[in-house]
């Protein structure tokens, strides 16, 4: 019997791999056992949910490399020294607000030696030879993998599992967890094998990273796989279910949330002025996250809102679930428009060919840095850029925007079709087929 380690250590991980067709399909093979790798405050939670007859759950401490101080030097080394317009735009972001004039300084020198791609490999090498180690040999010992699958290749718990199983000469396969984290800092392991969502993250791996490009397979999203099958009910029982009116059409806002900015009174301007409107919202929130200035008010029987993410006791955690990534399905597929951030929401609505509107608007005039950090991401300009969602930069024109969207959602069809392009590669239903052929044949 073969034995795979999966790790599931971020909270979009589930969603991405374990609620997919690819988990189902590796578990059903014969002679293969699979070892998920979660957080100890999360196994139970994992057992309940994916636990079966040749699946185990072992839950581990998290962050303990970063608990010494290698581990930590490296950690943050790996981002400081990725010179990218992401990490110079968050470096800028984070001066503005903290005024530590030194660091911003010590950490731009830093960066600038952090384009070479040799100097990009001395640090991978000393980050091997002296972060701390054996923090998986127990469980590596114990079970024997034949593989490891790094579902996230740049966290932390992810990164001392992959050190640990080469040092004990156990293949690795890597996976980007979303689209924007190539940009985000150097690859501290480069796994035997790669796998890409989409051409571009192929693309960006090798620009930004040089890592092999004969390594590298492009499969597709698996937890898109879901989106192609939308809709997931009837639109009689997703009204129902969250107390929309049948017979009148609804806005979906997915807020940004507090986390991307530094006092967050976007959401509730743009909300008020969706209210103003008297048209039907759906508001959704980023998935385990509250938002103090929406929560602290009261809003119209207009406006209806969902919570996604199952949250655990006493910790800032949670895990989104398999009704919660269908609600999104339904509530995409069902809305006449999108409206939200700089969130990866826009590729979700562009892949079922729904108009989006990026709100960039604020009730007071501000600087970029008083924006929040996620208009300086490469990702978020690369998204613009294609002219698959309409970038409203003033309330005039985010209302311009709805109305028009409203009476002809063909606007930007072309610029949706782009993003598909570039993000969505092979986007046909059986990217968990093509992850689970590369998986099996790898062991």
């Amino acid at each position: 019997m073969k034995t795979i380690f999966i790790t599931s250590f971020h909270s979009h991980i589930s969603r991405n791999i374990l609620l997919s067709d690819f988990f189902e399909k590796l578990k059903s093979e014969p002679n293969t056992r699979i070892v998920i790798i979660v957080p100890k405050h999360k196994r139970e939670y994992f057992e309940k949910n994916f636990g079966a007859r040749n699946v185990i759950v072992e839950g581990v401490p998290l962050y303990r490399a970063s608990k010494t101080f290698w581990g930590l030097f490296f950690k943050r080394l790996s981002r400081t020294f990725f010179d990218t317009g992401t990490t110079r735009g968050k470096r800028k972001y984070k001066f503005y607000w903290d005024r530590k004039r030194l660091y911003f300084i010590g950490s731009s020198l830093v960066s600038f030696f952090g384009r070479s791609f040799f100097m990009q490999k001395i640090v991978r090498n000393l980050d091997y030879s002296f972060s701390p180690k054996g923090f998986f040999d127990d469980l590596l010992k114990k079970y024997s993998p034949a593989l490891v699958f790094s579902t996230d290749i740049h966290n932390e718990n992810d990164v001392a599992l992959m050190q640990d199983a080469k040092r004990g000469g156990i293949k690795i396969i890597g996976m980007w967890r979303s689209w924007d984290n190539s940009t985000q800092q150097m690859l501290r392991v480069f796994p035997d094998l790669l796998i890409c969502g989409s051409g571009e993250l192929k693309k960006e791996s090798i620009i930004l990273h040089n890592y092999p490009e004969k390594k590298i397979v492009v499969t597709g999203h698996p937890h898109y796989d879901r989106y192609l099958k939308a809709p997931l009910s009837s639109k009689e029982e997703f009204f129902k279910k969250f107390n929309l009116d049948f017979t009148k059409p609804f806005i979906l806002f997915a807020p940004g949330g507090d986390k991307i900015i530094h006092v967050n009174d976007t959401d509730p301007y743009i909300l008020e002025i969706l209210e103003n409107l008297e048209y039907q919202i759906l508001v959704r929130y980023p998935p385990g996250e509250d938002i103090k200035s929406l929560d602290r008010r009261k809003w119209g029987k207009r406006i209806v809102f969902d919570k996604p993410g199952y949250r655990f006791s006493g910790r800032p955690d949670f895990e989104i679930t398999k009704k919660d990534d269908e609600n999104l399905i339904n509530q995409i597929y069902y809305s006449s428009l999108v409206i939200t951030g700089p969130t990866s929401i826009p590729l979700d609505s562009a892949l079922m060919d729904k108009p989006v509107i990026i709100a960039d608007i604020y009730p007071t005039k501000r600087n970029k840095y008083e924006k929040g950090w996620g208009f300086l991401l490469d990702h978020i300009a690369k998204l613009l850029n294609t002219k698959g969602a309409w970038h409203a930069e003033t309330r005039e024109e985010f209302i311009e925007a709805i109305q028009s969207y409203l009476k002809n959602p063909a606007i930007h069809k072309e610029g949706r079709a782009k993003i598909r392009d570039i993000w969505f590669t092979n986007a046909d239903g059986k990217a968990s087929e093509r992850l689970t052929r590369i998986i099996l044949k790898e062991i």
